[in-house]
């Protein structure tokens, strides 16, 4: 039997309030504007209330209207559960989004990913700069900014180069949303599905779910601590493999630390020219040293080889979400398109107060302060982590950047400590998340970014798991038991 009118109404409000997007407490629109929102008649509307509050769903509150019920059962399916995700599979970002809308969200103990404590962030500036985009450039802020993108924000980002030895030209740079584009619309444009690329391994593990999805072969190369891969090797992979591309992270590496010595990139750059081999640079840290700029691969470009793409977004603001790619002259125009086809344009308000941030300096007097702090906050996660994890624990000592890689004595599975941390709400990334040859599995990255008692208290809990590690932890009540008294 079809549904009457009124009682298709009242299922599309249930479905509203099932799924969350109506939450307890919520005021209903008026009856006369929702008789217009969906063309039907008042009395309709008066009749589909009426059946939701006789199942007590929403209330009528005399003189205010109606009001969803509390204390409603209610599936939303936004909302996962963070411990029944997959890491190798949906990725940290996607379980941390998940732990925000779970409710359970606590940014201090977000150890997973690569940030840096909200306090640095230059929140009064940037809110400032905001405030006067729209005020003096209303029209702007709310229009596209087509591709390239804003040219003020070019000219700076164009000036900042300078610091990584770079002389990039405005006209050549292009603004994104986040470096991560940037890598995306490189890669998109210099490899089509089953070409290869080479990273350095351990590898970003966002890189790993990137390449899979572009259907791109991957050459692991290792990756030294102190001056990222070996050039021999690198040779020997290029003299027996047809690649496409190579990508690295060359200055405070993701997840090792390291910053290669500039003769080696120069060495590199060179070397990848002679093979036709596109260099595709994520200089995303370059800013965040701590005593000295080191240069970018692109600095040592002379054929426009290189693919400098880089960001803000680890060192003023997350959800700023610029970033810029300068892709030189081959692949400038197609990168331009493809950017255009994907999403239009960036943010437009965002650029304009980056631009004032960037050219007021801001951005300089920003940097100072967050890299003595970082420097400071760094040395001390990296004692602590010393101090309480098991005998035999080695952590790199990184020259910039908040991430710090772990690796852990033999035996010891970071992916079941992944999964005793999630317990308490505690985001850590477990080495296997950065190969594809199911690797690193003794070791882990933590983010440095954060430091306060809540931190030490994970850490020392993380510290304690290690040591007392069982390859059946996690299979017995008995071990979980012991795991909640120790923190409790």
């Amino acid at each position: 039997m079809k549904a009457t009118r009124y009682e298709q109404v009242a299922d599309k409000i249930l479905t509203l309030i099932q799924n969350g997007i109506l939450k307890e407490g919520d005021r209903l629109p008026s009856m006369r504007q929702l008789s217009g929102e969906l063309g039907v008649s008042i009395n309709t509307i008066k009749e589909a209330y009426w059946t939701l509050e006789k199942q007590n769903y929403i209330e009528a509150v005399p003189q205010s209207g109606f009001y969803v019920m509390k204390n409603i059962k209610h599936h939303d399916p936004s909302v996962s559960d963070p411990s029944l995700m997959d890491p190798q599979q949906v990725g940290l970002c996607q379980i941390y989004g998940a732990f925000q809308n779970s409710g359970k969200y606590s940014p201090e103990l977000n150890l997973g990913l690569s940030n840096i404590n909200p306090d640095f962030w230059p929140t009064d500036k940037l809110g400032k700069y905001m405030h006067e985009a729209l005020r003096y450039h209303n029209h702007d802020s709310f229009s596209y900014i087509m591709s390239p993108g804003y040219p003020e924000l070019r000219n700076q980002v164009s000036r900042l180069s300078l610091s990584g030895g770079m002389d990039l030209n405005p006209d050549e740079i292009i603004i994104t949303n986040g470096c991560h584009e940037a890598i995306f619309l490189a890669l998109m444009t210099v490899c089509k599905p089953g070409d290869t690329v080479i990273y350095e391994s351990p590898i970003y593990f966002s890189s790993i779910l990137l390449i899979q999805r572009l259907n791109l072969k991957l050459i692991e190369i290792n990756a030294s601590e102190k001056e990222g891969i070996n050039l021999d090797t690198l040779k020997f992979v290029l003299d027996n493999h047809p690649v496409k591309a190579m990508f690295t992270i060359s200055n405070f590496n993701n997840p090792l630390g390291f910053a290669m010595p500039d003769t080696k990139k120069m060495e590199m750059v060179a070397l990848l020219e002679k093979y036709n081999v596109t260099l595709i640079e994520d200089d995303i840290y370059g800013d965040l040293y701590f005593d000295t700029r080191p240069s970018a691969c692109k600095s040592f470009d002379r054929t426009s080889n290189v693919i400098h793409c880089s960001s803000i977004t680890k060192t003023v603001s997350p959800g700023l979400r610029i970033g810029w790619i300068a892709p030189g002259e081959k692949y400038f125009d197609e990168i331009c398109r493809l950017k255009t086809l994907l999403n239009i344009s960036s943010g437009s308000i965002n650029q304009i107060a980056a631009a004032r941030f960037l050219k007021e300096g801001g951005y300089e007097r920003h940097m100072r302060k967050l890299r003595e702090a970082l420097k400071q906050q760094v040395a001390e996660v990296r004692g602590f982590i010393l101090e309480h994890f098991p005998e035999g624990t080695k952590v790199t000592d990184p020259g910039g950047g908040s991430l710090l890689w772990i690796s852990l004595p033999e035996g010891i599975d970071s992916l079941d400590i992944y999964h005793q941390a999630l317990k308490k709400n505690i985001l850590i990334a477990p080495g296997c998340l950065f190969s594809m040859k199911q690797r690193y599995n003794n070791c882990l990255r933590l983010n440095a970014g954060h430091w306060n008692d809540k931190i030490r208290k994970a850490i020392v809990y993380i510290g304690k798991l290690c040591r007392e590690y069982n390859p059946d932890y996690h299979k017995t009540d008995e071990k979980e038991e012991c795991l909640r008294a120790i923190v409790e």
